[in-house]
């Protein structure tokens, strides 16, 4: 084999290996940090588009009521699980009134019985897409194009291997 081809074939294997990790990225489910240890963290996230608001909050007393509001004014009550974690789906009717910016409120009893209120503003929509949403089609464009370079350095060693000597004293020693 020579250097080139060698060198070639290293380059590929490098590139697969980079494109597998990639890939493995993408697949894993990404959280924010500490987003599921914290005892005093709420959570707002659009889902579906941007048609909800998917509002999640933690320490709350278990199977309590707990009062969601925008600003001052009240848009549902809920329950809590058995650990004391609430999530709410709000649809985006509902914060037709509340803009990027404005207070969403969780207010309800913690586990020792006292009042507990998280605040945290709506986050903006995203308003287009990005260079993130364009990766995995990039990946898969740099895969495919692989493949027909490793398809070549293969059908090259093959054609390399049919033209190069036998090795010094191999004929003599195996010849029939």
């Amino acid at each position: 084999m020579t250097n080139t081809s060698a060198a070639a074939r290293r380059t590929v294997t490098a590139l697969m290996i980079f494109l597998a990790v990639c890939g493995m990225a993408l697949v894993l489910d990404a959280k924010p940090a500490g987003a599921a240890a914290s005892s005093d963290r709420l959570v707002l996230n659009w889902a579906e588009g941007g048609d909800r608001l998917v509002v999640s909050g933690v320490g709350y007393r278990a199977r309590d009521l707990v009062e969601v509001r925008l600003g001052s004014s009240p848009i549902q009550q809920t329950r809590g699980d058995d650990n004391g974690r609430i999530e709410v789906s709000v649809p985006q009717d509902l914060l037709t009134a509340g803009m990027s910016g404005a207070s969403i409120v969780l207010a309800g009893r913690s586990v020792s019985g006292t009042s507990r209120i998280l605040i945290s503003a709506i986050p903006p929509r995203a308003a287009a897409r990005g260079p993130v949403d364009l990766l995995p089609w990039g990946l898969g464009a740099l895969a495919l194009a692989a493949l027909p370079l490793g398809l070549w350095l293969r059908r090259g060693r093959r054609t390399a291997a049919g033209t190069v000597a036998a090795p010094a004293g191999y004929r003599s020693r195996h010849a029939a």
